[in-house]
């Protein structure tokens, strides 16, 4: 979404109205507080200040250094964070099986349980994505989170009644 557009706003509009208040939250430089000025209507005066976008590779600069929390048009509130370099997502299956519902559709119709959807025969996802009923871009989102969430979730492992948790990343 441009996140300076009135359409940003409306888009927006079911989670900003009276009594409701929402953050944003995201990568550094994405344009939180540019969507923030746009909600929230201000003169250029009162806006949330914002870096300028750096010509070499078209991204916005960290410039946001606390929260701040600020009224918007339509009633609401919204919380303006400071940007984060990194988000490790952890234990989110369900959620990732939910938003990406279409391929765990798909790839229960594999040749392979044990498939990896990228060059097996009989690849439903493959399949989906050379016949263009599948982004390929979606399915690399796919792959990028659930391979976040395979890195970053404990797992129990041991034999029965003697599980330990083993948290990635971390020595014991």
């Amino acid at each position: 979404m441009n996140a300076k557009a009135p359409e940003a706003a409306r888009a927006l509009a079911p989670w900003c109205g009276p009594g409701q208040t929402v953050a944003l939250v995201g990568s550094s430089g994405v344009g939180k507080s540019t969507l923030l000025n746009t909600l929230s209507k201000k003169s250029s005066g009162e806006a949330q200040p914002r870096g300028p976008v750096r010509a070499a590779d078209a991204k916005g600069r960290h410039t946001t250094t606390s929260r701040s929390l600020h009224a918007i048009a339509g009633g609401g509130w919204v919380i303006d964070t400071p940007g984060m370099r990194t988000l490790h997502v952890s234990d989110v299956t369900a959620g990732l099986d939910t938003l990406f519902a279409e391929i765990v559709d798909l790839a229960s119709r594999c040749r392979f349980r044990d498939c990896t959807h990228d060059h097996e025969p009989g690849c439903a996802v493959q399949g989906a994505t050379a016949n263009g009923t599948l982004d390929p871009a979606r399915l690399e989102r796919w792959r990028k989170l659930t391979e976040e969430n395979l890195t970053n979730t404990s797992t129990q492992s041991g034999p029965r009644g003697n599980k330990i948790t083993k948290t990635p990343g971390k020595r014991h």
